[in-house]
């Protein structure tokens, strides 16, 4: 789909102005699409708003039929407690994760046979990371703790495309809203979208660039107030945004609901963050390691953990934060080391 308004990069995007009204997005301002016909590019080595939205379209199609395929599977398996644990600390899975996982895959497969598809559940130590061309991500079910808590709704499909490297594309789908976030990040386009369950799409503008009196960070329920006090003492006045699945995190920052996400969890794996780092980035937020250095593509997991956080969270607090990481690991491993 190609619209007839292009917002080329962040930085020269149309701003708010004072007086206009503001959209749905917490905040954010927003305006309706209208689609026109797509112009390749004469130059095969740029990639052009034409190049991807075949792709968008079809993670598109592939998150909703996932999605509906979930919601009918999660009362038999919160009626059956049909969930096992993953070997190795993993986490729970169900049968929805792989049927998704394994729709959401045989349909990227088909519509581009020479792409790269690495997906959670089919993942394996043999499995290869391409650094090159590209490559898919997949997370058919984020939030697997979340779908099976009858008390949650924080569970969302994630579809992502790296393309040598470099997060250009990502697709998030909230089934139990079916509320729906889309991106392309590439030379030629950045530009975020968001669907709501009655398919009006608007596309969100860019990121303001500022805070408000509190830093709002993105946290799993249930809340540990010690943590809000830390972030309070050790980097700015704080409040807690509670929500489960990496994916839904990282769309509160996009819709204005959160300025941060961060997490030192040792278990992050690429496809946790791949769609919700192209959707971030096409508006002008960053997703970096808590040493402030950039996703390696090649390595499945975060090993320094992840930072999610819109562009006003400026490099003094940036550094800020990273201190109080390095804080938190220390009392970790002096508490091992007792």
């Amino acid at each position: 789909m190609n619209t007839n308004i292009k917002f080329s990069h962040p930085d020269t995007a149309p701003r708010a102005r004072a007086g206009v009204a503001s959209g749905s997005h917490g905040g954010r301002l927003s305006v309706r699409m209208a689609c026109v016909g797509a112009t390749p590019s004469k130059s095969s080595n740029t990639l052009t708003t034409f190049d991807l939205q075949h792709e968008l379209r079809v993670a598109e199609s592939a998150a909703r039929d996932a999605s509906q395929l979930i919601m009918a599977a999660r009362p038999a398996v919160l009626e059956s407690n049909l969930v096992r644990q993953k070997p190795g600390g993993e986490g729970p899975v169900t049968h929805a994760d792989m049927q998704a996982d394994q729709l959401i895959r045989s349909r990227l497969l088909e519509a581009f046979p020479l792409d790269h598809v690495i997906t959670e559940e089919s993942f394996t130590e043999a499995t290869h990371l391409p650094t090159e061309g590209r490559v898919w991500m997949v997370d058919p079910l984020d939030g697997t703790k979340c779908f099976v808590d009858p008390e949650s709704t924080d569970f969302c499909v994630m579809i992502g495309m790296c393309i040598d490297g470099h997060p250009s594309l990502g697709v998030i789908m909230e089934p139990s809203t079916g509320r729906l976030w889309k991106g392309v990040n590439t030379n030629s386009l950045r530009q975020a979208w968001a669907v709501q369950s009655n398919q009006t799409e608007e596309a969100i503008l860019p990121f303001p660039g500022v805070l408000g009196d509190s830093l709002r960070f993105a946290t799993a329920p249930p809340v540990n107030p010690r943590m809000a006090n830390l972030v309070s003492s050790m980097v700015m006045p704080a409040v807690a945004v509670p929500m489960g699945s990496a994916g839904l995190k990282a769309m509160a920052i996009l819709e204005g609901k959160a300025d941060m996400y961060s997490s030192c969890f040792k278990q992050i794996s690429l496809w946790d963050v791949c769609a919700g780092h192209a959707i971030l980035s096409a508006m002008g937020g960053r997703l970096t390691t808590l040493q402030l250095m950039p996703i390696d593509y090649s390595e499945r997991r975060l090993k320094d953990g992840l930072f999610f956080h819109q562009p006003g969270v400026d490099a003094e607090l940036q550094v800020k934060i990273k201190l109080m990481y390095e804080y938190i690991e220390d009392r970790l491993a002096s508490r091992t080391n007792r």
